[in-house]
């Protein structure tokens, strides 16, 4: 039998009085809404999580994706009709909720907040808190300082892994002369399209000027858009996107291939048995949406080599992202929801072990759960990299989403949408346009 979930936390507590005094939860409802679509791989997990929640409970838990997140729920929290949880995949969507006064604090809930804290990288847990108030929980983290490639396509051809930025552009070039094409790269995410690119330059401010010093004061705006280390990382993102026969389908296809399809043309051969591309910069999560029948090579077939470095005299650092909770209410129903996804180590362990076989690849930001449960190789590596990232506050966290909504959600991505169909020329007019608009 499956343990309680909830242990002797005072939610538990909370609950059993409210049965013994008549007023039990069972068939009491909670509704999530978040970025992750209802019926893709992540989606499905989180659905099947919330059904063991509600069998051990009897409070019924939905979850609603939808792949306007980010519109939709400015629209649901400036009409008031909210569901009892959002899942964020920015941070920044947290802080900006929270100054408005529309979520709870944990404390509201009945959290344990030291026990959050033990249990969460100081890094994450700074990014959910506002006046010392913590607001955010917590949840999927990944790892996107990375590139996918196939080591039997780079064996056969005699490449090397490039260690640094000027090695990965000497291959890129020999790829083109051997008459492939190096990268995939598609950014359309419907109401989130340009987030892509951003993750390129917010690995390259990561490696060049003062690193993570340069990046925090980036994403507070301590130096304006247009700063000239900014500029600089700009036009690295521009040397990917604009160097002819670099991108499978040039410029063009960047703005209009779906993220969730870019990486295909790696997994098909041309009549000479060439791959559409050889390098795909893209997050740990990416996994989920390959064809089926190169998820069981994740790791193997298909594998990553870090992003390259530039400046070799700066610390090594990891760029990620993730989703960050929040509840606009304190029902005891929604709080019973929250302890559990935060606070109970099984939560996580059907989504780690691919129960059902939903194919998820998230990855649990409890820096404490255990990593060998996770069914995939390199979803264990990708886990154990991103906890020692953590554990050296060398990990940071995708800087769009941690900017204001207008910005992160907003101008950054469409500015650099803009700058991928207008060219290099365009990267002044791009950065002044995102510096004007920062609130």
């Amino acid at each position: 039998m499956r343990k309680s979930i909830f242990g002797l936390s005072l939610l538990a507590l909370a609950l059993i009085a409210a049965a013994c005094g008549g007023g039990s939860l069972e068939g009491e409802e909670v509704l999530v809404f978040g970025a992750p679509a209802t019926d893709g791989p992540d989606g499905q997990a989180i659905q099947m999580v919330f059904d063991m929640f509600t069998e051990e409970t009897g409070i019924i838990a939905t979850y609603v994706g939808s792949e306007n997140f980010e519109s939709e729920v400015q629209v649901q929290l400036e009409s008031g009709d909210v569901p009892d949880i959002i899942y964020w995949p920015q941070p920044g969507g947290v802080v900006d909720a929270a100054e408005r006064g529309l979520i709870v604090p944990l404390e509201d809930l009945g959290i344990d907040i030291d026990a959050y804290k033990a249990a969460y990288s100081p890094y994450l847990v700074s990014l959910g808190t506002v006046d010392g108030v913590v607001y955010g929980g917590a949840n999927a983290v990944n790892l996107k300082s990375i590139v996918w490639y196939q080591p039997a396509e780079f064996e056969k051809r005699g490449y090397v892994v490039p260690e640094t930025w000027d090695e990965m552009i000497a291959l890129a070039d020999q790829i083109v002369a051997d008459g492939m094409n190096p990268f995939c790269f598609g950014m359309y995410s419907n109401g989130a399209t340009g987030w892509l690119a951003t993750d390129w330059m917010e690995d390259v401010m990561l490696r060049t000027g003062g690193g993570t010093d340069t990046y925090d004061q980036w994403v507070n705006h301590e130096i304006p858009f247009n700063d000239p280390v900014v500029k600089n990382a700009a036009e690295y993102l521009s040397q990917i996107m604009h160097t002819p026969d670099y991108v499978v389908g040039g410029t063009d296809a960047i703005v209009s291939t779906f993220f969730g399809n870019a990486q295909d043309p790696m997994f098909e051969r041309d009549a000479d048995g060439n791959p559409g591309c050889l390098m795909h910069r893209q997050a740990s999560f990416i996994v989920g949406f390959w064809p089926e029948e190169a998820q069981a090579g994740a790791g193997t077939e298909t594998t990553v080599f870090p992003f390259p470095v530039i400046d070799p005299s700066l610390p090594k650092a990891a760029l990620g992202g993730g989703d960050m909770f929040a509840a606009t209410n304190d029902r005891d129903a929604t709080a019973a929801l929250f302890e559990y996804l935060l606070l109970d180590d099984e939560a996580w362990t059907p989504v780690a072990t691919n129960e059902g076989g939903h194919g998820s690849t998230r990855i649990s930001a409890n820096v404490n759960f255990d990593t060998s449960l996770y069914e995939l190789e390199i979803t264990r590596v990708l886990a154990e990299t991103i906890n020692a990232a953590l554990s050296e506050n060398a990990f940071r966290f995708d800087a769009s989403d941690l900017m204001p909504v207008e910005i992160g959600q907003g101008a950054f991505w469409s500015e650099m949408t803009e700058l991928a169909s207008n060219g290099p020329g365009y990267i002044d007019t791009a950065l002044d346009n995102i510096e004007n608009a920062w609130p």
